[in-house]
C-alpha cells in the first residue's frame, strides 16, 4: 500500500491562483485515499477561505482547514515577517504529528507541482528532499534556485550549478519538499526565523540533527510569482 500523505501550507490572500494550485495537486499521479491536506488560513482579506472551503466540501474527510488570524504584517512578496511564517509553519507540523501520515509533502500555494513529483520524491526514500523552484522570475536572474550553500562564514548563497539529472545535497531549501515523519516526530526539528527566512532555521535545525537535506534535479515545478 502507499505511504500516506499530507500536503500543505499556510495560506493568505491567495485567491488569484489557488485554482491552479489545487487542481495541481489533485493531478498528481498517487492514490487521492491516501493523501489528506491541511491549509493553515491567517489574515485573508480575499475569497481564499471561501476556494478552501469548497475544496474540502468537495473532499470530506480529506481535507483540514486551521484559521489562525491576528498577524499583522503585510502579505506582499518580500514583506512577510519570517517570525510569523515560522510559527504558521510549526502550526503545520502539529497538524502533521496529529494526522498517521508517513510524509509531509510541503508546497508554498504558489506553486505548481508535476504529476509525478510526489511519487518521486517518496522513492529517492530521503529524509528530506525537494524539488527544483526557479525564485527568478521577479528579480530576472532564471539562475535562481531554492537551492542554497553554506559558506564557510556562515552566508548562505544559491548554487547556480546543479545537476538535473540526478539527487544533490544542498544545505538549505523550501517552497516544495518531502520530510519524512521522523524529522519532525523523533528529531523535534522545527522551522524558526533567528537566522533569517524560517526555511532557513527548518534546515539548520535539520542538519543539527544530522539530517542530510536533498534536492531532486530532475524535478522542477512551476513557480507563480505574480498576479495572473
Amino acid at each position: 500500500m502507499e505511504r500516506k500523505v499530507m500536503i500543505g501550507c499556510p495560506v493568505r490572500n491567495r485567491a488569484w491562483i489557488l485554482p491552479a494550485y489545487l487542481q495541481s495537486l489533485e493531478a498528481l499521479d498517487y492514490p487521492r485515499e491516501r493523501i489528506i491536506y491541511c491549509f493553515i488560513v491567517n489574515d485573508c482579506e480575499d475569497s481564499t477561505p471561501d476556494i478552501l472551503g469548497n475544496f474540502a466540501h468537495k473532499y470530506p474527510g480529506q481535507v483540514y482547514l486551521v484559521e489562525n488570524n491576528g498577524g499583522n504584517t503585510p502579505h506582499q512578496r518580500g514583506q512577510y515577517s519570517f517570525k510569523r511564517l515560522a510559527y504558521l509553519r510549526n502550526l503545520l507540523l502539529m497538524e502533521f504529528l496529529r494526522s498517521d501520515c508517513e510524509y509531509l509533502f510541503s508546497v508554498d500555494s504558489d506553486i505548481l507541482v508535476p504529476p509525478h513529483s510526489l511519487r518521486a520524491l517518496i522513492n529517492n526514500q530521503c529524509d528530506i528532499v525537494s524539488c527544483l523552484v526557479c525564485n527568478g522570475a521577479v528579480i530576472g536572474d532564471e539562475s535562481c534556485y531554492n537551492v542554497l550553500h553554506r559558506d564557510d562564514r556562515g552566508h548562505y548563497l544559491h548554487i547556480r550549478n546543479f545537476p538535473r539529472d540526478r539527487l544533490f545535497r544542498v544545505d538549505c531549501t523550501g517552497a516544495a519538499y518531502l520530510i519524512k515523519r521522523q524529522v519532525i516526530s523523533e528529531l523535534g526539528v522545527r522551522y524558526g526565523a533567528r537566522n533569517g527566512a524560517e526555511d532557513i532555521g527548518f534546515c539548520e535545525s535539520a542538519r543539527q540533527k544530522g539530517v542530510h537535506i536533498y534536492c531532486d534535479g530532475r524535478l522542477e515545478c512551476t513557480h507563480v510569482m505574480k498576479q495572473l
